[in-house]
């Protein structure tokens, strides 16, 4: 994940507030368009592949913060993942009872699906 996600994620030991998570979003976002910006392949899948590599390890850890995160900054970008995989990130998430997370996913899930057909998704990509 990011460096600002993990320091703060691990050093805290209690719930981030919306303003919080508000700011780490913003911080990912930009790292992820730098991280693509980086990327050799130099198409214009390369925030989808950042995307899904964050949110692959996010759910191997089972981190409620690094979903909620990665989720929330895919949503920035107007990205979502998969119908399935969304439905696994929720779940890890609603396990955690943070409400802000659960704000979070709940705000995610509630814009990919005013996005109807016409919404971009991405995959988890195997490791």
């Amino acid at each position: 994940m990011t460096t600002c996600s993990r320091a703060t994620a691990a050093s805290w030991g209690r719930q981030p507030t919306v303003k919080q998570m508000l700011h780490f979003i913003r911080a990912s976002v930009e790292t992820i368009r730098q991280d693509a910006a980086n990327d050799r392949r130099a198409d214009g899948a390369a925030i989808e592949r950042r995307l899904s590599s964050l949110l692959r390890h996010a759910l191997m850890t089972r981190s409620p913060f690094e979903i909620a995160l990665v989720l929330g900054s895919a949503a920035e970008l107007m990205l979502f993942p998969e119908h399935d995989v969304l439905e696994e990130c929720t779940a890890a998430v609603h396990k955690a009872n943070q409400q802000v997370l659960r704000g979070l996913v709940w705000a995610v899930r509630h814009r990919s699906m005013l996005g109807g057909r016409h919404v971009r998704r991405f995959g988890i990509d195997a490791p």
